[in-house]
């Protein structure tokens, strides 16, 4: 590498100040930004670029001092005396490490054709010490010995350092001996190489002849500093140090399992005090759960850590994204399902959303929807809106979904809401219907004749007469009657709702003629028979229940007792029956009087209850949806 045209040398005060563009705004030494902080979601990624400034001198570097000693040298050799402690000062302060050593070489045909004045130290007065014992003499011929040096400073003639930079600095104004003293170029390059040694040449005039400084340069990887003039040799010195080219890599250490980091390029080299760029490649394992996962990177040179300026500290908050499940009422309007994201974000963050049907139905169950939920910073929960449709079928409870997909800047971790539309309609239906008399074949009109449903309807009379055979029945004030509660059984069910038959008659009397007649009168017969919703362990459930009343009773002018309770009289004709109360697990059927005759029956106030299922649901009942 050939610098000298991008120097300009200035000397103030015995110390020498080396400027250029490349150094002159540069930056502290480190990687920037040395924190990073990123919100990702599982299996996101993310690229970062990173600068790594590095220090104007190569780190730890151990430099020796090597100078052509002979005759001619007289006037560079002062230079480098006179401006020593300042090249050394500002060497340490750019790497307070660094350490110094002194060595000369000459022709082979002087009596000391090399000679180490002072081994590695960072005594920096004992290096100024070897330096002060250059002496410019000897020589003889052009070609030196400088090949002959050069191995064995990088055979053990010093005690380099471990870990840190190597460098040789050479000055002359002539090429060497090739071999010399028995070592020729390519072993005296080999030799630097395996020591780890590079070399800073500085040609004060025709060192390079044959290309030889610049082979040695080249080769090792160090640089080489043409045409210098004698009083610029120390300025060239600092230079060329600061010039050789440093190995940036970065090193990730500490990362958590969840995380993977790598850069582009893996590693980069560049002149000291110049950037290496990079960039990083964030990923977040497709599995990570929602938290916050941390990575270090040492961004080592030469493959020494230079502390804590180059380590970056990388800490990813993984963000997911979930939505519920949601069950409502098909009545309900709405159901409102909530997309929550599991940490706040300092960016937005959004996520597409779509219906889907299950065993519900768009446009006929619920009303399909696609769209995109977004949160802005700050937010972790936003609502998706799906409209119910109601209908008035009796059905089984059905269901779609809300599929999340297409997030930024976070990942899905439910990514599949099910809603569950409960159904609103009852199970079943209740019936009911009553009549107050009935004579064989002959009766009262009926009050809700179908009974399936149970609905709202009366039937009175002023009086009925009816006969059949040898039995004339005569009533006056007939009421038979229905009810729903409530009319309406689109609602939910609840207590207290009810189907109910009532049969009233104000006055009977009964005739039965033939060799025995009979003569039967009743006051005020009532019958009524609910079916009523009623809170049970297992929730709402059909209750029924029938009863009766008769305010007196007279048979052939004599009266006779009658409560609430079942009872039957036995007559010569037959028997009366009264009371009766006949269930079955859907029914009930309330009989106020019954004759029972072998020409005919008579029925007196007879009401009737029951609770039905749907065709969805068999055997469901109206207190059930």
């Amino acid at each position: 590498m050939k610098l000298a045209p991008l120097l300009s040398l200035v000397l103030t005060a015995g110390a020498v100040t080396v400027l250029s563009t490349a150094t002159a705004a540069q930056a502290a030494p480190g990687v920037t930004p040395s924190s990073v902080s990123l919100t990702l979601g599982p299996g996101q990624s993310a690229d970062i670029a990173k600068h790594v400034e590095t220090a104007p001198v190569p780190p730890k570097p151990d430099i020796v001092f090597l100078a052509d000693t002979t005759g001619s040298m007289f006037d560079p050799i002062a230079d480098v005396r006179a401006n020593a402690a300042s090249v050394m000062g500002q060497i340490a302060a750019a790497q307070p490490a660094a350490q110094f050593g002194v060595a000369e070489y000459k022709d082979v045909e002087d009596s000391a054709p090399f000679t180490v004045r002072q081994d590695i130290t960072a005594d920096q007065a004992a290096v100024q010490a070897g330096i002060d014992q250059w002496n410019a003499d000897g020589g003889g011929d052009l070609p030196e010995d400088n090949l002959n040096a050069l191995f064995n400073l990088a055979t053990g003639a010093v005690h380099f350092r471990d870990g840190g930079t190597r460098i040789i600095v050479i000055f002359g104004d002539a090429p060497s001996h090739d071999p010399s003293i028995g070592h020729g170029l390519a072993d005296t390059v080999a030799a630097l190489n395996a020591a780890h040694i590079r070399v800073v040449a500085v040609d004060v005039g025709g060192m390079n002849a044959g290309g030889q400084a610049e082979a040695i340069t080249s080769g090792t990887g160090g640089v080489y500093l043409p045409d210098v003039p004698a009083d610029e040799v120390s300025a060239a010195i600092l230079a060329g140090i600061q010039a050789i080219q440093v190995k940036v890599t970065p090193v990730p250490f500490d990362c958590d399992a969840n995380l993977a980091v790598s850069f582009a390029p893996p590693e980069r080299t560049v002149d000291s005090g110049a950037t290496a760029d990079f960039t990083e490649h964030v990923t977040v394992a497709a599995g990570a759960t929602a938290g916050t996962y941390t990575c270090k990177v040492d961004f080592k040179v030469d493959g020494v850590s230079q502390g804590a300026a180059f380590v970056q500290t990388l800490s990813v908050k993984v963000l997911t994204l979930s939505i519920d499940d949601v069950v409502v009422n098909e009545n309900a309007g709405n159901a409102t399902f909530t997309v929550s994201l599991s940490g706040t974000s300092t960016d937005p963050v959004s996520v597409n959303f779509a219906t889907a049907n299950g065993t519900a139905t768009a446009g006929a169950d619920y009303t399909g929807r696609t769209g995109t939920v977004t949160f802005t910073p700050g937010q972790t929960s936003r609502p998706v809106t799906v409209p119910i449709i109601d209908d008035a079928v009796d059905e089984t409870d059905e269901t779609f979904t809300v599929t999340l997909s297409g997030a930024a800047g976070a990942g899905i971790a439910d990514g599949s809401g099910l809603g569950t539309i409960v159904d609103a309609d009852r199970n079943g239906t209740f019936s009911c219907t009553a009549q107050v008399l009935r004579v064989g074949p002959l009766s009262s009109p009926a009050a809700n004749p179908a009974n399936v449903p149970c609905a709202d309807d009366s039937r009175t009379l002023a009086q009925l007469g009816l006969s059949s055979g040898l039995i004339t029945v005569e009533s006056k004030t007939l009421d038979a009657s229905t009810a729903l509660t409530p009319d309406n059984l689109d609602t939910t069910p609840a207590a207290g709702d009810n189907g109910t038959a009532t049969a009233k008659v104000e006055q009977v009397k009964i005739t039965v003629g033939g060799i025995a007649p009979v003569t039967i009168e009743l006051g005020v017969v009532q019958a009524t028979a609910k079916a009523t919703c009623a809170t049970g362990p297992g929730g709402l459930a059909p209750v029924l229940t029938g009863a009766s009343s008769i305010s007196y009773l007279r048979i052939n002018g004599i009266a006779v007792t009658v409560g609430s309770a079942p009872l039957t009289v036995p007559l010569v004709v037959g028997a009366l029956k009264l009371n009766a109360t006949t269930t079955t697990p859907t029914s009930v059927t309330q009989q106020a009087v019954v004759l029972d005759t072998l020409l005919t029956d008579v029925v007196i106030s007879e009401a009737h209850a029951d609770v039905h299922g749907s065709t969805a649901n068999p055997t469901g009942n109206p207190c059930r949806v």
